[in-house]
């Protein structure tokens, strides 16, 4: 399929069940097969589904206007793919109004035709618009996809997270 047969949109409750959907495959497709046992034993929950589901709720209904659901249509209007931004603040940053990017998924079947890059550049602009001044986002140890596309977007890792269990 061709880059200019997908269209990329806000995120509306109508997009509930497949971006859901596509949460759970990223989970279980990144999370689950590039991390460690003892990192899974970290993040662990019980309802996953019920999480996402909260998670997306909250992203939609969020009042300040800090966070933006995109999405990515096929020719055919099904949902191929989506990202989640948002903004923060860190007063102590000279650079202190902060893009966030938070969730970033294509369906296997979809990849390497553009897509996310169509979805970043467009949440992005967005960051732009709101006035921010760079751009965040983390992923899993060993996910090297994710690793890659970040650094071809001109990204640069500038730190590392431990967690613990207790």
């Amino acid at each position: 399929m061709e880059e200019n047969k997908i269209l990329v949109s806000a995120y509306t409750s109508a997009e509930h069940s497949a971006v859901l959907n596509l949460l759970l495959e990223l989970h279980s497709t990144y999370f689950i097969q590039s991390t460690t046992l003892s990192i899974q034993q970290i993040h662990q929950e019980h309802n996953l589904k019920k999480s996402y589901e909260e998670y997306l709720d909250s992203v939609t209904n969020n009042k300040d206007g800090n966070w933006l659901t995109l999405i990515a249509k096929s020719e055919f209007n099904n949902v191929v793919g989506f990202i989640i931004g948002s903004i923060e603040t860190d007063d102590a940053l000279l650079l202190n109004k902060i893009g966030k990017f938070e969730d970033w998924f294509v369906s296997k079947s979809h990849r390497g035709q553009g897509i996310g890059m169509k979805l970043y550049q467009e949440l992005e602009k967005w960051f732009v618009e709101k006035g921010c001044k760079q751009v965040r986002s983390e992923t899993w140890q060993g996910n090297e996809l994710s690793i890659k596309a970040h650094q071809q977007l001109g990204f640069f890792i500038s730190g590392i997270s431990f967690s613990k269990k207790l």
